[in-house]
């Protein structure tokens, strides 16, 4: 079954809801997660890049796609 979710989630707690995530993946072997993180907006794009891949450092690593819409 694939279940897809849409969070909008303060900038303050990104980090400790994708380590959520990835404890619940570590934690049940038969379930794998993809995510996909986006800025909430385009401005200042490249700091918000690095700000999310600095929140993305969960332990062990959570596999994740970042993607750079264009508008």
């Amino acid at each position: 079954m694939k279940i897809y979710t849409i969070a909008h989630i303060p900038q303050e707690l990104v980090q400790e809801w994708l380590q959520h995530l990835r404890d619940f993946d570590s934690r049940n072997e038969h379930c794998h997660f993809q995510s996909i993180v986006e800025p909430a907006e385009q401005a200042e794009m490249q700091q918000k890049f690095d700000l999310v891949q600095e929140m993305l450092k969960v332990d062990p690593p959570l596999p994740v796609n970042i993607v750079r819409r264009k508008h």
